[in-house]
């Protein structure tokens, strides 16, 4: 007599939570949910995108997102976001990449400090770029993922109740 353990558990049941089919390929529901969040909340940042790229792990959208990101760093940059004198293409493009490596891949794409070293700028000008960028990205994404599991959620009700 065999004494293993097995696992157990009515999820195969269910089917797949609503996080998970967010993840998945997309859908008409998640295109309601996603207009159902426009609709009431735009904040400038290419929040679908964002949400594709990083969570979905969709690559089609990534040369566009890449693309934005330079656009926010550069205008970022001279809005006051570095000092004048620190200020190049090459750093508001490279913080741009990295931080969005970051929101992407949960981790940097090299230590900072070589970054630094090879675009010219002193470790901690590039550092403060860099994790300013993300932040902003990042608590963007993450309140665009509460909007649109809500309005999913309410798109699956609705759909499920016959409208």
């Amino acid at each position: 007599m065999s004494m293993e353990a097995h696992e157990v558990g009515c999820w195969d049941l269910k089917g797949p939570d609503f996080e998970t089919v967010l993840i998945g390929p997309v859908n008409a529901t998640i295109i309601d949910a996603d207009r159902l969040v426009r609709l009431d909340w735009r904040n400038g940042f290419p929040n679908w995108d964002m949400y594709r790229v990083a969570l979905a792990g969709d690559s089609l959208l990534g040369d566009r997102l890449r693309e934005w990101s330079v656009a926010f760093s550069v205008a970022y940059c001279t809005t006051g976001g570095v000092k004048r004198q620190s200020y190049s293409d090459e750093l508001a493009a490279v913080a741009a990449w990295d931080a969005l490596h970051m929101l992407v891949h949960s981790r940097q794409m090299q230590p900072y400090t070589q970054t630094a070293d090879s675009i010219g700028v002193h470790h901690k000008t590039y550092l403060r770029l860099r994790n300013s960028l993300y932040r902003r990205m990042k608590a963007s994404l993450d309140e665009y993922w509460v909007r649109l599991s809500v309005a999913f959620r309410q798109v699956y009700l609705h759909e499920k109740n016959g409208g």
